[in-house]
């Protein structure tokens, strides 16, 4: 949906819908973990699902939006093919290695919370002009598919900390929301 509304140039319609992404992103695991009679199978066959899904936002909508932004020019091409690479790349290492259970957490980014940052970035559409906007967008891209293939350790949110990333996540789909409604 995201896509599409990008590509529409409803940029604050594809970020309610990015917010949506990352909301059943962050539920679905803890719902497959409490399903009763899963099996091995079909815990294997929904992680791998579930990355897929993480590329379609994370590495494929997230770059649809910059490219959308930008006119497809060739230059934010650039930009959505590189996170779309350190998407698949970030997702494909977390399927080999996981989570480090010993210290609960990451390397690299969790494409959840990149999706959350870019949302975020999509708040400066309007208040800086649209050359800058776009500038900060890009730049934004890239930054997100640098930390998301880098060492950086990343704690897994739980508990509060995990309700508070979901409340922010309300926050700016409501603030994008808004913008929506008085366009």
């Amino acid at each position: 949906m995201a896509i599409t509304l990008a590509v529409r140039g409803t940029y604050a319609g594809a970020a309610i819908a990015l917010v949506g992404a990352f909301l059943f992103d962050v539920v679905d695991g803890p719902v497959a973990k409490r399903t009763r009679g899963r099996t091995a199978e079909q815990g294997a066959f929904g992680a791998n699902l579930d990355s897929l899904a993480d590329m379609v936002s994370a590495g494929a909508a997230l770059g649809v939006v910059i490219m959308s932004y930008g006119h497809f020019h060739v230059l934010y091409v650039v930009v959505a093919v590189v996170l779309a690479a350190a998407t698949a790349l970030r997702l494909s290492y977390f399927n080999v290695h996981g989570l480090d259970a010993a210290a609960g957490r990451y390397t690299g980014l969790p494409t959840d919370l990149a999706i959350i940052i870019f949302v975020a970035l999509m708040l400066l559409d309007g208040p800086l002009g649209h050359v800058a906007f776009r500038a900060v967008l890009s730049a934004g891209g890239f930054v997100l598919a640098a930390l998301m293939v880098s060492p950086v350790r990343i704690p897994k949110l739980t508990g509060r900390w995990y309700v508070t990333l979901i409340a922010v996540a309300l926050v700016l789909a409501a603030l994008h929301a808004v913008r929506l409604m008085t366009l």
